[in-house]
């Protein structure tokens, strides 16, 4: 029986990333068939979790995703509030990632991959009209979700003004914006902001901006996917970091 307010994750590296990150785990199924996973079962058994060696059949039942023959049940990913976003400015962290009403589950999982491989300090999501934390988006995110702060706030305006406050810059992304990403020069204490892909970040945003700047295209299509364009925007950053 797996719990109401249970959250289930699958995939090896995703289950893999949960246990190395102490997330507290309730009970993992894994496919008896398997013969490739003793390191996780290792792992498993030495922090004495409840384990089952289960059929195939089992697993295709609890998810549809590619679980790779291993899913869990974990408690809900804690996420953090606007006060802890200032104790973490105040402890020196300043380029942060802010998500204006991306609502994809897979986009969202890959925003946070990247913002996490590439050495963001955090993540800003409203409590309303952002993705879910669930299993897909854990799964997307390749278990980062594990290793970078998500703070979801009542309202983003909040957070930006916070941020402002402390002398962070708020670059948005914007396909009309004026300057090209590639004249920026990216101050050191940055905060990015990227909006949803049918609607872009909403005007009561932008014009809290410091700075609005597009990626140039130059083929027959005329905008990235939002993870995609989060990526770019997040190397160009990283390079003055």
């Amino acid at each position: 029986m797996i719990e109401k307010n249970s959250e289930l994750i699958y995939g090896k590296r995703t289950v893999f990333e949960a246990l190395e990150n102490e997330v507290q785990i309730e009970k993992v199924y894994i496919d008896r068939d398997s013969q490739f996973m003793d390191n996780i079962k290792r792992m498993v058994h030495e922090k004495s979790i409840q384990i089952s060696f289960v059929p195939i059949e089992k697993l295709n039942r609890l998810t549809k995703g590619n679980h790779q023959g291993i899913v869990a049940t974990i408690s809900p990913v804690k996420t953090l509030d606007l006060n802890s976003l200032e104790k973490s400015i105040n402890d020196s962290n300043f380029n942060f990632l802010i998500l204006d009403s991306v609502t994809d589950t897979k986009n969202f999982g890959a925003i946070v991959r990247t913002a996490e491989c590439l050495g963001m300090n955090g993540i800003i999501i409203s409590k309303s009209g952002s993705s879910p934390i669930n299993g897909e988006t854990i799964k997307s995110s390749s278990g980062a979700i594990f290793n970078i702060p998500i703070f979801k706030v009542d309202h983003i305006k909040d957070a930006i003004f916070l941020l402002k406050a402390n002398e962070i810059k708020i670059v948005s992304a914007d396909e009309k914006g004026e300057n090209s990403i590639y004249d920026h020069k990216f101050d050191r204490k940055t905060s990015i902001v990227m909006g949803s892909e049918g609607k872009g970040i909403s005007k009561s945003i932008l014009s809290l901006s410091d700075n609005i700047i597009m990626i140039p295209m130059k083929g027959k299509v005329e905008s990235l996917n939002v993870s995609v364009a989060t990526g770019i925007f997040i190397s160009e950053l990283a390079k003055e970091l």
